[in-house]
């Protein structure tokens, strides 16, 4: 078993993906950096900032802002770009331009206020976090257990928030 986000199409190996968790992404930037440079109210907003490109984002996802930085970041020839989402939350930090992260990346210095969420209203939809395994038949007990542990969980997430 594996676990992947939906950057990666298990339907394109028939293999069974079931989600065990959302995953929310959010865009933020240093408050330094916002001082410097404005905060955008709109999407046209973003023209005056670096993007910080995460190089595993499935930028063709559906959503406003995903789009609008696909256009950015095909305009800008020196874009700062990074496979590890760490390091491109520690640049935002250092006011080095915006990030598009998940939330359990970028959460302790959203809840330090090292990093601010910008147009918090084109948030995309939840990314999803999925187990991905051959055939139920041929699946060992702990995954089964540990797949049907994250679907209650979900479960219990979902009603008690």
């Amino acid at each position: 078993m594996h676990c992947v986000s939906d950057s990666w199409k298990a339907h394109r190996l028939s293999l069974i993906a079931k989600q065990i968790a959302p995953i929310r992404v959010v865009l933020c930037a240093s408050p330094d950096h916002l001082k410097i440079h404005g905060t955008p109210k709109q999407l046209e907003g973003l023209e005056g900032h670096r993007y910080l490109h995460y190089s595993y984002m499935n930028i063709e996802t559906k959503g406003q802002i995903f789009k609008y930085l696909k256009t950015k970041q095909l305009k800008e020839s020196s874009i700062f770009r990074s496979n590890n989402g760490d390091v491109l939350v520690e640049a935002a930090i250092e006011g080095a331009g915006l990030v598009l992260q998940p939330t359990f990346i970028a959460s302790k210095a959203l809840n330090t206020g090292k990093l601010v969420i910008v147009l918090p209203e084109y948030e995309p939809s939840p990314l999803g976090l999925y187990a991905v395994y051959t055939h139920k038949k041929l699946l060992p007990h702990k995954i089964r257990c540990f797949i049907s542990f994250y679907d209650g969980l979900l479960w219990c997430t979902a009603i008690l928030g």
